[in-house]
C-alpha cells in the first residue's frame, strides 16, 4: 500500500524547489499586475490560493484593467486553461486507485510545470503520494508566497513588465521541456506542438493554438512512440 509519509513529503519538497524558485519571482510579478488592476493584497493572495492559474491570472488582472466584463473573463480564463484537461487525461492513468478526495485535491494544483515534472517523477517513484503532494504542495505555496510579497509591494513596482518578470513563466516552462527531450519522439513532438503554436499565434489565435498545439505535438509523440515498439 502507498502510505503518505512526512519524509516522502519533504522529497516531494526538494525536488520541486526548481520550481519553486521560478515560482516566487513569477508570483510576485503576479501580485504586482493583479494590485495595479485594482484587487488588494488579500484578494490577490486568495486568488492565488483558490484559483492557481499562473497566465490566467496575469490575463484576467489585464482584463480587468481593460474594462472587460466578468463574463468575458471567465470564458477567456476558461479557454486558456483548456489544457489542463489534457493533462488530466494524462495523470490519471497513475492515480485512478486514489480516493476521489485524493484525486480532486491532486488535480486542483496541477500546472504546466508541475505536470512536466510529475509525469517524470510518478513512474520512478511507483506514484509515491507523499512525493507526489510535495511537488504540488511546495509549488503552489511559492506561487501563494511570490503573489503575496508582491501584491504588497506593488506600490513600489508599478511597471513589472520593466523588469522582466513576465517572462519568467515561458523560461521556467521552457527549461522543464528541455529537460524531458531525452529521445526522438519527444523532440518531434516538442518542435511539432512548437510550430503549430507559432502559426495560430501568428493569426492571432494563441490560446486556441496552445491546445490545437498540445494535441497535434502528444498524438505525433504517441504515434512515434507505438511505431517504434
Amino acid at each position: 500500500m502507498n502510505y503518505f509519509t512526512i519524509k516522502d513529503f519533504l522529497y516531494g519538497c526538494r525536488i520541486a524547489f526548481p520550481i519553486g524558485a521560478g515560482y516566487i519571482p513569477l508570483g510576485f510579478g503576479c501580485g504586482v499586475v493583479c494590485a495595479n488592476a485594482g484587487f488588494t493584497p488579500l484578494e490577490c493572495v486568495l486568488m492565488s490560493l483558490l484559483v492557481f492559474a499562473g497566465a490566467g491570472q496575469y490575463i484576467a488582472a489585464g482584463m480587468v484593467i481593460g474594462g472587460a466584463s466578468i463574463y468575458s473573463i471567465v470564458i477567456t480564463t476558461f479557454i486558456i486553461n483548456m489544457r489542463h484537461m489534457l493533462y488530466s487525461s494524462v495523470l490519471y492513468s497513475y492515480i485512478s486507485q486514489w480516493g476521489f478526495i485524493k484525486q480532486c485535491l491532486f488535480a486542483f494544483q496541477i500546472t504546466d510545470e508541475v505536470f512536466a515534472m510529475q509525469t517524470s517523477v510518478m513512474p520512478a517513484n511507483n506514484v509515491n503520494i507523499g512525493i507526489s503532494f510535495g511537488i504540488n504542495m511546495f509549488s503552489h505555496f511559492s506561487w501563494i508566497l511570490g503573489n503575496g510579497i508582491g501584491a504588497y509591494t506593488a506600490e513600489f513596482i508599478p511597471n513589472v513588465e520593466k523588469y522582466g518578470l513576465d517572462f519568467t513563466l515561458y523560461a521556467l516552462f521552457i527549461a522543464l521541456l528541455i529537460g524531458r527531450i531525452i529521445s526522438k519522439p519527444f523532440f518531434i513532438s516538442a518542435l511539432s506542438s512548437g510550430v503549430v503554436a507559432v502559426i495560430f499565434a501568428i493569426y492571432d489565435l494563441t490560446y486556441i493554438g496552445i491546445i490545437v498545439a498540445s494535441i497535434i505535438g502528444a498524438t505525433i509523440g504517441s504515434c512515434m512512440v507505438t511505431n517504434n515498439d
